[in-house]
Protein backbone atom coordinates (compact mmCIF):
# COMPACT_ATOMS: atom_id res chain seq x y z
CA UNK A 1 0.00 0.00 0.00
CA UNK A 2 2.58 2.39 1.15
CA UNK A 3 4.36 1.18 -2.25
CA UNK A 4 1.60 2.30 -4.28
CA UNK A 5 1.12 5.74 -2.86
CA UNK A 6 4.69 7.02 -3.05
CA UNK A 7 4.54 5.48 -6.85
CA UNK A 8 1.21 7.82 -7.27
CA UNK A 9 2.73 10.74 -5.20
CA UNK A 10 6.49 10.41 -7.84
CA UNK A 11 4.07 10.23 -10.72
CA UNK A 12 1.59 13.52 -9.86
CA UNK A 13 5.17 15.40 -8.82
CA UNK A 14 6.66 14.31 -12.64
CA UNK A 15 3.74 15.22 -14.43
CA UNK A 16 3.70 18.53 -12.02
CA UNK A 17 6.76 19.00 -13.28
CA UNK A 18 6.76 18.01 -16.95
CA UNK A 19 6.82 21.45 -18.60
CA UNK A 20 9.52 23.23 -16.10
CA UNK A 21 11.69 25.85 -17.62
CA UNK A 22 9.19 25.90 -20.91
CA UNK A 23 8.01 28.95 -21.52
CA UNK A 24 4.35 30.07 -23.45
CA UNK A 25 3.84 33.85 -24.38
CA UNK A 26 0.97 34.32 -25.38
CA UNK A 27 -0.66 37.67 -27.35
CA UNK A 28 -4.06 39.13 -28.04
CA UNK A 29 -6.13 42.05 -28.47
CA UNK A 30 -8.48 42.35 -25.82
CA UNK A 31 -9.18 41.85 -22.62
CA UNK A 32 -10.89 38.04 -22.80
CA UNK A 33 -9.36 37.07 -25.89
CA UNK A 34 -7.66 34.41 -23.95
CA UNK A 35 -11.20 32.54 -24.18
CA UNK A 36 -10.01 31.30 -27.29
CA UNK A 37 -6.86 29.50 -25.26
CA UNK A 38 -7.61 30.00 -21.75
CA UNK A 39 -7.88 25.84 -21.01
CA UNK A 40 -4.86 25.24 -22.62
CA UNK A 41 -3.05 27.81 -20.66
CA UNK A 42 -4.34 26.66 -17.79
CA UNK A 43 -2.82 23.16 -18.27
CA UNK A 44 0.94 23.68 -18.76
CA UNK A 45 0.41 26.38 -16.54
CA UNK A 46 -0.56 23.26 -13.73
CA UNK A 47 2.22 21.40 -15.36
CA UNK A 48 5.02 23.66 -14.39
CA UNK A 49 5.36 26.05 -17.88
CA UNK A 50 6.02 29.54 -17.19
CA UNK A 51 3.14 30.96 -18.70
CA UNK A 52 2.80 34.84 -19.98
CA UNK A 53 -0.41 36.30 -21.55
CA UNK A 54 0.21 39.56 -23.22
CA UNK A 55 -2.67 41.98 -24.13
CA UNK A 56 -2.39 44.82 -26.56
CA UNK A 57 -5.49 46.76 -26.18
CA UNK A 58 -7.53 48.45 -23.12
CA UNK A 59 -11.06 47.34 -24.78
CA UNK A 60 -11.91 50.52 -24.08
CA UNK A 61 -14.66 50.79 -26.96
CA UNK A 62 -15.63 47.51 -25.98
CA UNK A 63 -19.14 48.33 -25.25
CA UNK A 64 -21.93 45.46 -24.46
CA UNK A 65 -25.52 46.60 -23.76
CA UNK A 66 -26.08 44.07 -20.37
CA UNK A 67 -23.44 45.81 -18.69
CA UNK A 68 -24.09 49.44 -19.50
CA UNK A 69 -20.60 50.82 -18.74
CA UNK A 70 -20.27 53.52 -21.08
CA UNK A 71 -17.13 53.41 -23.74
CA UNK A 72 -14.11 55.11 -22.29
CA UNK A 73 -11.74 54.86 -19.42
CA UNK A 74 -13.85 53.71 -16.94
CA UNK A 75 -14.71 50.87 -19.51
CA UNK A 76 -10.72 50.59 -19.95
CA UNK A 77 -10.14 50.31 -15.77
CA UNK A 78 -13.39 48.23 -15.62
CA UNK A 79 -11.96 45.59 -18.07
CA UNK A 80 -8.28 45.96 -16.41
CA UNK A 81 -9.51 44.43 -13.22
CA UNK A 82 -11.34 41.41 -15.29
CA UNK A 83 -8.36 40.35 -16.88
CA UNK A 84 -6.65 40.34 -14.12
CA UNK A 85 -9.11 38.23 -12.55
CA UNK A 86 -9.06 35.92 -15.25
CA UNK A 87 -5.29 35.40 -15.39
CA UNK A 88 -5.30 34.78 -11.70
CA UNK A 89 -7.84 32.26 -11.89
CA UNK A 90 -5.83 30.42 -14.92
CA UNK A 91 -3.38 30.44 -12.64
CA UNK A 92 -0.41 31.88 -14.77
CA UNK A 93 1.68 35.56 -13.94
CA UNK A 94 -0.06 38.81 -14.31
CA UNK A 95 -1.19 39.84 -17.59
CA UNK A 96 0.99 42.06 -19.73
CA UNK A 97 -0.74 44.94 -20.40
CA UNK A 98 0.52 47.64 -23.15
CA UNK A 99 -2.85 49.36 -23.28
CA UNK A 100 -3.15 50.49 -26.71
CA UNK A 101 -6.66 51.95 -27.48
CA UNK A 102 -9.04 49.17 -29.64
CA UNK A 103 -11.04 49.08 -32.45
CA UNK A 104 -8.23 49.97 -34.56
CA UNK A 105 -8.16 53.57 -33.39
CA UNK A 106 -8.84 54.60 -36.42
CA UNK A 107 -10.96 57.61 -35.29
CA UNK A 108 -9.55 57.27 -31.81
CA UNK A 109 -6.33 59.53 -31.83
CA UNK A 110 -2.62 58.17 -31.87
CA UNK A 111 -3.69 55.75 -28.76
CA UNK A 112 -4.84 53.24 -31.59
CA UNK A 113 -3.69 50.12 -33.04
CA UNK A 114 -3.84 51.41 -36.52
CA UNK A 115 -1.67 54.34 -35.84
CA UNK A 116 0.56 52.80 -34.05
CA UNK A 117 1.96 50.15 -35.32
CA UNK A 118 5.11 50.46 -35.43
CA UNK A 119 5.48 50.99 -31.94
CA UNK A 120 3.27 47.80 -31.39
CA UNK A 121 5.67 45.79 -33.58
CA UNK A 122 9.05 47.38 -31.54
CA UNK A 123 7.04 46.71 -28.14
CA UNK A 124 6.80 42.49 -29.65
CA UNK A 125 10.02 42.19 -30.71
CA UNK A 126 11.44 43.35 -27.17
CA UNK A 127 8.90 40.84 -25.32
CA UNK A 128 10.36 37.95 -27.73
CA UNK A 129 13.79 38.93 -26.52
CA UNK A 130 12.78 39.65 -22.96
CA UNK A 131 10.91 36.44 -22.50
CA UNK A 132 11.99 34.36 -24.26
CA UNK A 133 9.33 31.72 -25.50
CA UNK A 134 9.38 28.75 -26.47
CA UNK A 135 6.31 28.31 -27.58
CA UNK A 136 4.33 31.92 -28.78
CA UNK A 137 0.48 31.73 -29.67
CA UNK A 138 -1.54 34.23 -31.20
CA UNK A 139 -4.62 34.57 -33.38
CA UNK A 140 -4.37 33.31 -37.18
CA UNK A 141 -4.79 35.19 -40.39
CA UNK A 142 -8.96 35.35 -40.28
CA UNK A 143 -8.61 36.51 -36.44
CA UNK A 144 -11.05 33.67 -35.03
CA UNK A 145 -14.08 35.94 -35.27
CA UNK A 146 -13.09 38.25 -38.53
CA UNK A 147 -12.64 41.17 -36.06
CA UNK A 148 -10.00 43.83 -37.96
CA UNK A 149 -8.27 44.25 -33.75
CA UNK A 150 -7.78 40.26 -34.08
CA UNK A 151 -6.09 40.34 -37.82
CA UNK A 152 -4.22 42.86 -37.48
CA UNK A 153 -2.54 42.14 -33.61
CA UNK A 154 -1.65 38.45 -35.30
CA UNK A 155 -0.69 39.56 -38.11
CA UNK A 156 1.81 42.04 -36.26
CA UNK A 157 3.07 39.34 -34.21
CA UNK A 158 3.69 37.31 -37.26
CA UNK A 159 5.71 39.97 -38.88
CA UNK A 160 7.82 39.94 -36.21
CA UNK A 161 8.61 36.61 -35.18
CA UNK A 162 9.39 35.78 -39.41
CA UNK A 163 11.83 38.39 -39.09
CA UNK A 164 14.87 36.97 -37.43
CA UNK A 165 15.66 33.41 -35.61
CA UNK A 166 14.79 34.32 -32.26
CA UNK A 167 15.94 32.77 -28.79
CA UNK A 168 15.54 28.99 -27.73
CA UNK A 169 13.86 29.18 -31.66
CA UNK A 170 10.15 29.14 -30.50
CA UNK A 171 7.22 27.83 -32.61
CA UNK A 172 4.37 30.30 -33.35
CA UNK A 173 0.95 28.65 -33.47
CA UNK A 174 -2.56 29.83 -33.94
CA UNK A 175 -5.69 28.57 -32.13
CA UNK A 176 -8.25 27.72 -34.95
CA UNK A 177 -12.02 26.27 -34.62
CA UNK A 178 -12.37 22.94 -36.47
CA UNK A 179 -14.62 23.47 -39.66
CA UNK A 180 -17.79 21.82 -39.09
CA UNK A 181 -16.98 21.62 -35.14
CA UNK A 182 -19.76 23.82 -33.95
CA UNK A 183 -23.09 24.17 -33.87
CA UNK A 184 -25.98 25.54 -36.12
CA UNK A 185 -26.76 28.23 -33.55
CA UNK A 186 -23.23 29.63 -33.52
CA UNK A 187 -22.87 33.04 -34.21
CA UNK A 188 -19.91 33.66 -36.58
CA UNK A 189 -16.24 32.09 -35.97
CA UNK A 190 -13.66 31.95 -38.64
CA UNK A 191 -13.43 28.27 -38.99
CA UNK A 192 -10.56 25.44 -40.43
CA UNK A 193 -10.10 22.41 -42.17
CA UNK A 194 -9.06 19.62 -39.76
CA UNK A 195 -6.25 18.61 -41.83
CA UNK A 196 -4.37 21.81 -41.00
CA UNK A 197 -4.82 21.83 -37.43
CA UNK A 198 -1.99 19.35 -36.83
CA UNK A 199 -1.81 20.35 -33.33
CA UNK A 200 -4.43 18.47 -31.15
CA UNK A 201 -3.69 19.29 -27.19
CA UNK A 202 -6.40 16.95 -25.24
CA UNK A 203 -7.85 18.86 -22.34
CA UNK A 204 -9.27 17.73 -18.59
CA UNK A 205 -12.41 19.06 -16.63
CA UNK A 206 -9.79 20.91 -14.40
CA UNK A 207 -8.21 22.88 -17.82
CA UNK A 208 -12.09 23.59 -18.22
CA UNK A 209 -12.75 24.56 -14.73
CA UNK A 210 -10.15 26.97 -14.58
CA UNK A 211 -10.91 28.47 -17.88
CA UNK A 212 -14.77 29.10 -16.99
CA UNK A 213 -13.60 30.94 -13.94
CA UNK A 214 -11.31 33.31 -15.90
CA UNK A 215 -13.96 33.37 -18.55
CA UNK A 216 -16.51 34.54 -16.19
CA UNK A 217 -14.10 37.35 -14.44
CA UNK A 218 -15.26 39.11 -17.56
CA UNK A 219 -18.52 40.57 -16.40
CA UNK A 220 -18.91 43.68 -18.59
CA UNK A 221 -18.27 41.07 -21.99
CA UNK A 222 -20.28 37.99 -21.17
CA UNK A 223 -23.33 37.12 -19.12
CA UNK A 224 -23.38 33.91 -17.40
CA UNK A 225 -25.50 32.01 -20.05
CA UNK A 226 -22.49 32.86 -22.81
CA UNK A 227 -20.10 31.27 -20.99
CA UNK A 228 -22.28 27.85 -20.82
CA UNK A 229 -22.78 28.58 -24.52
CA UNK A 230 -18.48 28.99 -25.14
CA UNK A 231 -17.96 26.46 -22.54
CA UNK A 232 -20.00 23.78 -24.53
CA UNK A 233 -19.24 24.55 -27.74
CA UNK A 234 -16.05 25.98 -28.10
CA UNK A 235 -14.22 23.96 -25.48
CA UNK A 236 -16.33 21.54 -26.43
CA UNK A 237 -17.00 20.14 -22.68
CA UNK A 238 -17.37 16.51 -23.26
CA UNK A 239 -14.61 15.59 -25.35
CA UNK A 240 -12.52 18.94 -24.83
CA UNK A 241 -9.45 19.07 -27.40
CA UNK A 242 -7.88 22.32 -28.38
CA UNK A 243 -6.75 23.15 -31.83
CA UNK A 244 -3.79 24.46 -33.33
CA UNK A 245 -2.45 25.27 -36.23
CA UNK A 246 1.55 25.86 -36.66
CA UNK A 247 2.83 28.73 -38.82
CA UNK A 248 5.45 26.20 -39.68
CA UNK A 249 5.47 22.75 -39.27
CA UNK A 250 4.87 19.04 -41.23
CA UNK A 251 1.64 17.10 -41.08
CA UNK A 252 2.37 15.01 -38.11
CA UNK A 253 -0.54 14.55 -35.66
CA UNK A 254 0.82 16.00 -32.44
CA UNK A 255 -0.41 16.10 -28.61
CA UNK A 256 1.93 18.85 -27.58
CA UNK A 257 3.08 22.43 -28.18
CA UNK A 258 6.52 21.66 -27.23
CA UNK A 259 6.77 19.08 -30.30
CA UNK A 260 6.26 15.73 -29.02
Amino acid sequence: MKTTILMLLLFVSSFASAQKGKTILAIFPHPDDEQSVAPVLAKYASEGANVYLVVVTDGRFGVEKHAGIPAGDSLAAVRRSEIICSAKAIGIHPPILLGFHDQMGLEKGMGGLYVSMDSLRKLVGRLFDQYKPDVILTLGPSGWTGHPDHRLVGNVVTEVFETRQWDRHPALYYPELATGSLPADAPHFATVDPAYLTVRIDLNSEDLAKAKAALLCHRSQYLPETVEWIERSIWNRNHPVAYFRPFAGDNRIRHSLFGN
